[in-house]
């Protein structure tokens, strides 16, 4: 009896625990889910303040105008409110501006003080129409825009901008006042010249306009500007010559630019991403610059400039592979000197993806295409290597890569020095050590070497990724396996397309007109048509006379 009671308490208490368990695994699952709920409430509701801006009006109440402004720009100490009495009928003015953005002179000189000074003037026309008369009379800044929309007034003191608020008034005015300070133009970091212009973009895109606008004084130069980002309002402005672009183009970009919903800074990366086709390839597809010569020449062409507030960089577009590979110098040299540099440009694109997979597969699998003597002599440079040829090359790839990017994030004399030395001691030391061999050094300097001839950053850097999976050919298949490789890339560069324009213009599909200016530049002289690729609507870029010249038959 007194076993069955104790059977029956320990299952009682069983029960009773597992109860408890039970009930005390739901408390914990409704208080964790309360958590969430409570964070994404609190998401939303921090969400739900930058949709206001679009939703909400001014009133006529001041006070209750300014204060709601504060509370949508998190009452942040730098933003600067200054309330202004006209005396004689106790009409109250605000002005809003954030210190540091905006200009301090021309907030104190053409906004603050015109509005005491003159408030006399000001309130005697209070009866006709008090907030026109400061609009167009009082206030001596550049230029003033009315507005009632919140999300206007927000975006323009966020810029740099000034706001006036006036009692009894549900409109505001936002007064240009933007005075914040950037780097000084300077010449081009990674595109130098050597005889062109040493003008380069900065970061500041009102710098950057007026260069453009420097260069082109044609009133078909259109600006379009776009916001992009939700909460960055990143400004983006698309230039293009109407009469020359093509309309389907801009409006295609213009698409583009307009669908682009980031919650992020716009860069000039992350734009791309979005306006070209394949945004996964290694090959690039808009080509970016810092000259502003290369900008108004491809406006001139045809094509599309966008500018990215706070960038240094330019994106072009469309662009061709040959493009790529065209130079800001070879508009300032003689026309065969600057073919044979551009024929060596293809050569050395070709030398900068191909050399080490060719030295792998020669060594590996044909060395019997080599004359006696150099068989003989790679071979005796090679004795005393433990590691076959495509490690030796992976293993000198990784090294040269590795200096590049030390010497890229230390100062740059440091850097220098340590791309230098680093190479030269890391490089007699692996050979001193038969790590490597001496010829193999001597391919993987010349391929980079090759490289630096590449004008384009971006392309350097796909001809760069390309060698690894070449080299792993190479050692597999052979000189077989490099053809394979060499005909998929020339194959994917032929189908590659971006806004509906063959990446290998004018090379496939073939234009005999356009090859003045691809791998060859001729004589100015043969420039009387612009590209035809681009199908522009003016397709005439300069008359082409022919000068005579007078030949003396004799004297009189």
């Amino acid at each position: 009896m007194l076993t069955n009671m104790n059977e029956i308490s320990h299952s009682t208490h069983t029960n009773t625990a597992s109860i408890c368990g039970g009930e005390r695994c739901k408390f914990m699952l409704k208080r964790i889910k309360s958590i969430f709920t409570h964070r994404k409430n609190e998401n939303r509701y921090e969400n739900q303040n930058i949709e206001e801006l679009k939703k909400f009006k001014l009133g006529n109440d001041l006070d209750d105008n300014i204060s709601q402004l504060l509370r949508f720009m998190g009452n942040c100490f730098d933003i600067k409110t200054r309330k202004l009495t006209l005396s004689k009928q106790n009409v109250e003015v605000a002005v809003v501006y954030i210190d540091n953005l905006a200009d301090s002179n021309i907030v104190l000189e053409h906004i603050i003080k015109p509005l005491t000074i003159n408030s006399s003037d000001a309130e005697s026309n209070a009866n006709n129409n008090l907030f026109e008369h400061i609009k167009n009379s009082v206030i001596s800044a550049g230029t003033a825009e009315e507005t009632e929309s919140y999300d206007d007034i927000v975006l323009a003191v966020m810029s740099g901008n000034t706001f006036v608020c006036i009692e009894g008034y549900s409109k505001g005015i936002i007064i240009n006042s933007k005075g914040y300070s950037g780097r000084s133009v300077t010449e081009p970091i990674m595109e130098p010249s050597v005889k062109g212009p040493k003008e380069g973009f900065v970061e500041l895109l009102k710098d950057n306009l007026s260069i453009i606008r420097r260069r082109i004084r044609d009133p078909n130069l259109s600006l379009e500007k776009h916001i992009v980002g939700r909460r960055t309002k990143g400004e983006v402005v698309i230039a293009y010559m109407r009469g020359i672009v093509n309309p389907e183009l801009v409006n295609e970009i213009r698409k583009r630019i307009q669908a682009v919903d980031i919650d992020d800074h716009v860069t000039t990366a992350k734009l791309l991403h979005f306006i070209v086709d394949h945004p996964k390839s290694i090959f690039p597809q808009v080509q970016t610059t810092e000259r502003p010569d290369k900008v108004v020449s491809a406006l001139l062409s045809g094509q599309i400039g966008i500018i990215i507030e706070g960038s240094p960089t330019v994106l072009i577009t469309p662009v061709t592979l040959p493009m790529l590979l065209q130079s800001a110098d070879d508009y300032h040299e003689n026309t065969y000197i600057v073919s044979l540099i551009r024929f060596s440009r293809y050569v050395c694109l070709i030398i900068s993806a191909l050399f080490p997979s060719i030295y792998i597969a020669i060594t590996s699998f044909h060395p019997g295409i080599l004359p006696t003597t150099l068989a003989l002599s790679i071979a005796g440079a090679r004795a005393g290597v433990p590691f076959p040829a495509f490690l030796e090359a992976v293993a000198m790839e990784v090294t040269l890569e590795i200096l590049e990017e030390a010497g890229k994030r230390l100062p740059k004399v440091i850097g220098q020095t340590v791309s230098i030395v680093g190479g030269l001691v890391i490089g007699q030391s692996a050979v001193q050590a038969k790590i490597v061999s001496p010829i193999m050094v001597i391919v993987i300097a010349f391929t980079a070497i090759a490289s630096f001839t590449i004008p384009d950053y971006s392309l350097n850097l796909a001809s760069r990724i390309l060698r690894i999976p070449f080299m792993i050919l190479a050692t597999t298949l052979g000189a077989f396996g490099i053809s394979i490789g060499v005909l998929y890339i020339l194959g994917y560069l032929c189908s590659l397309e971006n806004l509906g324009m063959s990446y290998m213009e004018p090379i496939t599909p073939y234009r005999l007109r356009d090859w003045k200016d691809t791998i060859i530049r001729a004589p100015y002289s043969t420039f009387g048509k612009r590209p035809e690729f681009l199908a522009p609507e003016d397709s005439q870029q300069q008359i082409i006379t022919k000068i005579k010249k007078a030949k003396n038959k004799g004297g009189p």
